[in-house]
């Protein structure tokens, strides 16, 4: 096996991907093409997780992920003791 050939691009770069096989969801960051000795040629889809781990797997086992999670913005104001709401009894 020699090493990776080229980039290709997919439709789906930088979009959430499921891998079918493992279930694992995350970007699709890179396609790239592996060449072998025996003259087959293997296209590798590069995923990264939510935890910043990549993996790879053949570009036929990915789809189109869900939507990643929709987070709440951070508040960028502080609030004191006295701002605060007094629970009800």
């Amino acid at each position: 096996m020699s090493s990776t050939d080229g980039y290709e691009q997919h439709p789906f770069l930088h979009q959430q991907v499921r891998d079918i096989v493992s279930r694992t969801e995350g970007e699709l960051m890179a396609v790239t093409r592996q060449h072998y000795d025996d003259g087959r040629i293997i296209r590798i889809a590069h995923i990264r997780r939510t935890n910043g781990v990549e993996i790879t797997t053949a570009v036929g086992n990915i789809e189109r992920g869900s939507a990643p999670p929709q987070t709440a913005p951070q508040s960028t104001t502080t609030t004191t003791n006295h701002d605060r709401h007094q629970p009800r009894r």
